[in-house]
């Protein structure tokens, strides 16, 4: 197999339920071509360190030596190379990308500690449990949540029941006749329900229209996918040059040029540290060198952690 600079890698989780998942239907959704490099789910991670500066999440992007981190950077790349049909066709440049936002802060967490606490198999593994630990201190705690599901239950139905509203009408999705990055964001999350084990997994079929819909979005598959290893991916990032456009379109903040650190928002034993080359408001670009991975550019959110200097 021969994989060049200019093809798609994902760094995801073969068997993980949420992000990896909505990384996967927006490949489907653009009948993508992608290698899939599978990593632990839990720390050490050291490829994906290597390539990433730290960022121990998934899903994360790669062309040649150029690295995006996180599901939002993994949709920017995929509309670059595959402007059509775009993932924002029914909502727009921002009001899909701000459903997500609800999708993916409000919703997802809350699904999360749901899930948590109604047996999810992966809790009852102690590296797990130690790891998101340290992940998540003083959030991710399985009695808590367990404590909290006659709390977050309602909750979750009350935003289910604004979900079924909207799809009451007959509409095939969120906003219409075409699936976008709405329908996406929104599926996601609420097909994590699927691996309670205390009967909290049957919830979403209580909703006829979402129960239907969900099944509408799940058929667009996976696109066109191979596998990759982690060392061959490392192999690729080496024999390739990063892109270095030393561009800003943000006044405030680092510039093209400076060194920063930055701290991941997830637990990693690792910062990001490197010379800026972009910055824009919803992203940073840091040019860094690894003995594994060679020299690279990561593509950061912001709110993926905080610059400490």
């Amino acid at each position: 197999m021969s994989v060049s600079a200019t093809d798609l890698i994902v760094h995801q989780y073969n068997l993980e339920p949420a992000f990896s998942r909505k990384t996967r239907a927006m490949l489907g959704f653009k009948d993508a071509a992608w290698f899939a490099c599978d990593h632990s789910t839990i720390l050490p991670k050291p490829e994906l360190a290597a390539l990433t500066g730290g960022y121990r999440q998934i899903p994360v992007a790669q062309v040649g030596a150029d690295i995006y981190c996180g599901s939002e950077l993994v949709m920017d790349v995929l509309e670059a190379r595959i402007p059509e049909p775009s993932l924002t066709q029914a909502s727009g440049p921002g009001l899909g990308r701000g459903l997500a936002y609800w999708a993916e802060d409000t919703l997802f967490w809350l699904i999360v500690q749901i899930v948590c606490g109604s047996d999810f198999a992966s809790t009852e593994r102690p590296d797990f449990d130690a790891d998101r630990k340290l992940m998540l201190p003083g959030i991710y705690d399985v009695a808590a949540m367990q404590a909290a599901l006659a709390t977050n239950i309602p909750v979750l139905r009350a935003h289910l029941d604004l979900i079924e509203r909207q799809l009451a009408d007959g509409r095939p999705f969120m906003l219409g006749d075409a699936m976008d990055i709405a329908d996406i964001s929104l599926w996601f999350p609420i097909d994590f329900l699927r691996h309670c084990r205390n009967g909290n997994e049957r919830i979403p079929d209580e909703y006829p229209a979402i129960a239907a819909w969900m099944g509408r979005v799940e058929a667009i598959g996976h696109g066109r996918r191979q596998e990759i290893s982690r060392n061959e991916a490392l192999a690729v990032a080496r024999a390739a040059t990063p892109t270095v456009r030393r561009i800003s379109t943000v006044r405030e903040g680092p510039q093209p040029g400076d060194t920063i650190r930055f701290q991941w928002g997830a637990y990693s034993p690792i910062d990001l540290e490197g010379e800026v080359v972009e910055a824009h408001p919803r992203t940073l670009a840091v040019l860094r060198s690894d003995p594994l991975a060679g020299e690279v550019v990561v593509h950061v959110p912001r709110s993926a952690g905080v610059l400490i200097s």
